[in-house]
C-alpha cells in the first residue's frame, strides 16, 4: 500500500541522513501539521472550484471539459523534488485503469513548472532526490501558477523555515522550480468530484507523509456510480 511504502521511505531517511537534516524534517513536519488546513479546505458537498490550466504538454484543460466526461480525481502534488509525491503518483498512475474503469479521469495540480525534473537534475540536488523523482505519467499534470487554484481550494500553506533551511541544504532551489519567490505548497489533498462539480470525497491529510490509498479513490467513486 501507498502509506506504507511511505512509511518505509521515511524510516530510511531517519538512518541514513545526518542528524541535524533530520532534525529539520521533523521540526517543519510538526508545524505543518498544526496549521488550519482541515478547517480551510473545501470538503464533501462543496462545488469544486473552476480552472483552466495547462498540462506537461501545454495544452489547456478545463474542469469543465473532465466532468463533461464523467467523474474527477483531482490530487495536489508539491513537486519532482518531494519522495512522498513521487511514491503516491507512480502508485496512481500503476492503478490508472482502475481509475478509469471506475469511470472517471486523474489529474495531479501543482504549483511546479513544466520541465522542474531538469532544473532539479542540475541543481545539485542529491542524486537520491533526482532518481526518486518520476519522469512520466498517462495522466494530466495541470502547472497552477502561484497555487491559485489550490488556494481556491483552500490547501495552500508557507513552507516551514526549518523546511526551507533544509531544501537549501539539499540544493533544492523552489525558487527556479515553481517561478517564483512565495515559497508556498499546497497539502497532498484528493478529492473525487461528480460531473454535477460536487465533491463527492475530500481527503485533507495535513500531513505530507500521509496520501490517499488507490482503494479510498475506487470506493469514493464507487458511491457515485452505484
Amino acid at each position: 500500500m501507498l502509506n506504507q511504502k511511505i512509511r518505509e521511505t521515511v524510516q530510511n531517511f531517519r538512518e541514513v541522513l545526518p542528524a541535524e537534516l533530520s532534525a529539520l524534517i521533523e521540526q517543519g513536519a510538526g508545524e505543518i501539521s498544526a496549521l488550519d488546513i482541515i478547517e480551510r479546505a473545501r470538503k464533501h458537498g462543496d462545488l469544486a472550484p473552476d480552472f483552466t490550466l495547462r498540462n506537461q504538454k501545454s495544452e489547456n484543460r478545463h474542469l469543465t471539459d473532465y466532468l463533461a466526461v464523467g467523474p474527477l480525481v483531482i490530487t495536489f502534488y508539491r513537486g519532482a523534488w518531494c519522495p512522498y509525491c513521487n511514491l503516491q503518483l507512480k502508485e496512481y498512475n500503476d492503478h490508472l485503469a482502475e481509475i478509469k474503469a471506475a469511470g472517471a479521469t486523474l489529474v495531479a495540480i501543482t504549483p511546479e513548472k513544466p520541465g522542474a525534473l531538469d532544473i532539479l537534475a542540475n541543481s545539485g540536488a542529491p542524486q537520491e532526490v533526482v532518481d526518486m523523482a518520476i519522469r512520466q505519467v498517462e495522466f494530466d499534470v495541470l502547472h497552477d501558477p502561484g497555487n491559485r487554484i489550490a488556494e481556491s481550494y483552500g490547501v495552500v500553506f508557507k513552507l516551514p523555515e526549518s523546511h526551507r533551511q533544509l531544501l537549501e541544504q539539499l540544493h533544492v532551489d523552489i525558487e527556479a522550480l515553481n517561478g517564483d519567490t512565495s515559497f508556498t505548497f499546497p497539502d497532498p489533498a484528493t478529492y473525487v468530484i461528480r460531473p454535477t462539480g460536487e465533491i463527492a470525497w475530500a481527503f485533507v491529510p495535513n500531513n505530507y507523509r500521509k496520501r490517499a490509498e488507490v482503494e479510498q479513490i475506487l470506493t469514493a467513486l464507487q458511491g457515485i456510480t452505484s
